[in-house]
This record gives structure tokens, sequence and C-alpha cells, in this order.
């Protein structure tokens, strides 16, 4: 279950535009943000017009499902229809433009200009293909009352879910001359997380210490007294590693044990974990130079942050190093 924030643009409120080609490779145009790479772009309105090779700054990044486009809010003179883009958006995430598909980004930005815009005279046709003069008024001009007719049918109401595309609103402070554009952003999937439940079946850690050692890590074997070796292994500083649990049902059981191998060559004991989820372990949780960075448990799936309390762990067994009493690091549990 992912509930997408559609206010959420993703990017900076203001950016700078640099029109790169018009018309551009698959969209009206190929524009840069704030320098990065060449993305495409649709005009979201038919006039003003912006030009091949404009430079602009200072562009609003707006959502496209945002009220301050709609009456009453501080764009609403921008757009004739703002209330369709609930439709443009549909068009966004259901109509295909990929080679050998029956539409082209033409297509698209025919329908655009037919929902913002309302019925209009198509005099723009050398942009809406990358080789001017290819429009055929006839041909392509139906193509794109297809495209209007079907968001008008289906997209009323829509609005795009985790993975799809989000129409964002460039919008300029100059509106009046200088044109306003939409370009699609992808919603990130955003991964949920829940407390510690069941037990831990999995987790990363980082080695957070100066110096590398050989580290060996045990489990006991299904709650018995026999141990079982889960990872063995030297970590160099700021390393990280995964260790899953091997009872039959994927878990550590109550606790990993932790060994250290010293510099004279033998193993010594140095702390456990507890990992049968009596405590709320998760990312930011750290015992001595063993830092949590994530995690899985049966009933919960992945971790959430580790919310501390106080902890004198840190202070007191923060060095990993015998110093001749193979139990000098005592468990502070």
């Amino acid at each position: 279950s992912c509930a997408p924030d559609l206010l959420d643009t993703g990017l900076p409120a203001v950016v700078n535009i640099e029109v790169t080609a018009k018309p551009g490779n698959n969209g009206y145009f190929d524009i840069k943000l704030d320098g990065g790479d060449v993305i495409q772009a649709y005009c979201s309105d038919r006039l003003p017009s912006l030009g091949a090779d404009d430079d602009f700054i200072d562009f609003n990044a707006v959502s496209s499902y945002d009220d301050s486009i709609l009456a009453g809010g501080s764009y609403e003179d921008v757009f004739s229809n703002a209330d369709e883009f609930d439709k443009v958006n549909w068009i966004l995430n259901n109509i295909d433009i990929s080679p050998g598909s029956d539409y082209t980004y033409g297509h698209v930005q025919y329908a655009i200009w037919r929902l913002i815009e309302g019925p209009f005279t198509n005099d723009f046709t050398d942009f809406l293909t990358p080789n001017p003069g290819e429009w055929d008024n006839d041909v392509d001009d139906a193509k794109g009352e297809d495209i209007f007719k079907d968001a008008m049918d289906f997209g009323d109401g829509y609005t795009p879910g985790c993975g799809d595309l989000l129409g964002v609103l460039l919008i300029p402070d100059d509106f009046e001359n200088v044109q306003s554009l939409i370009i699609a952003r992808e919603i990130p999937v955003q991964e949920e997380c829940n407390d510690c439940l069941g037990d831990v079946s999995q987790l990363e850690l980082e080695w957070d210490w100066h110096y590398g050692k050989r580290v060996k890590i045990y489990q006991r074997y299904e709650n018995t007294w026999y141990g079982a070796k889960i990872f063995d292994g030297y970590l160099h500083p700021g390393e990280t590693f995964t260790i899953n649990g091997v009872n039959h049902d994927g878990t550590f059981g109550k606790y990993i044990y932790i060994y250290l191998k010293s510099y004279w060559g033998y193993w010594y004991y140095y702390t456990k974990i507890r990992t049968d989820c009596h405590l709320n372990i998760g990312p930011g949780y750290y015992r001595g130079v063993f830092n949590v960075i994530s995690g899985e448990s049966t009933e919960g799936g992945e971790l959430c942050e580790y919310e501390p309390t106080y902890n004198c762990w840190r202070h007191w067994q923060q060095y990993p190093y015998n110093y001749g009493n193979s139990n000098v690091v005592q468990d502070k549990d």
C-alpha cells in the first residue's frame, strides 16, 4: 500500500530552464533543469511561445494537482482549463509513444492543448514532429483527437500511484510573456517499515572502526546449545555486510554472538545483539563498533529506524580489543 504525495514534485521550488532543442528528440522541447541531463517537455499552454536555445531563470515547479493553479490560487490566470490536468496525467501514464506505437509525442501534445486550451486551430505543426513538415493535418490531428477523447472518457478524476508519472508544471513568474511547460516525473515507491515484530530474520551491519579485523558471528541453531556460524570474514573500516538467520523459519533466535580475532591470533567473545524483537532493533541501533544499517523481521518486514534511549554501551565498549582476558568485553544487557 503506497499513498503518493501528489504535491511533492521532487524538484526545488524554483528551477532554471535551458531549451536545447525545439522540436525535441521525443518531446515538444528538449530542456535542461538547473544544468542537468536533457529531458523532454510539453507545452502546458500554447502561447506565449518558447524558442529553441532560450535560457530562462526562475520557473516555479508546481504539481499539476496543486490548488494554486485553480480559481483563487496564485496561478489561476495561467491556464484556461486547469481542472483538466487529471486527464493530462492519464495521458502521460497511458499513451504509448515508444518507437513503433500508433502515437508520437506530437499527438500527445495536440491532446494536451485540446484539454487545456479547448478547440483551437492547429498552426504549430512544425514542432509536432522531429522533422518539420511531416505532420499531416488530416491524419495526425485525428490521432490527437483520439487521445483527447480517450482522456475525456477514462481520465476524469485520475490520480497516478507510486511508480507512475506525475505531471509537474514549470511556471515562470512572467507567465504572461514566457510559456509554461509540463514534464513527467516518476513518483517514487515509498518503502514501508514496521517495528520489530516476530523475530529478526536479516541484518545489514557496518563495521564502524578505523582498523580492520577478522569477525565471526554465531547463533544458536533452533534454540539448542549447538552454534551455527552465520558469518566469517575480515572487515575493513566502514564495510557493511548482511547476515541471515538459519533457523527453519529464517530467524536468528534470541541472540547473535560476535567474536573477534585478536592481534595475537586467538578468538575472543566481543558482544551479542538481541534478535527476538524483545528490543525494537532497527537502523541506527549499535552495539560497540557494529551499527545496524537495515534489517527485516518475520512479521513486520523492513525494520523502521531505531529510537534510542540512553545507552552507555558505546562509551564503555567501543574498543574492539582484548588485553589478555578472553572475556574482557562483557555484555551489558
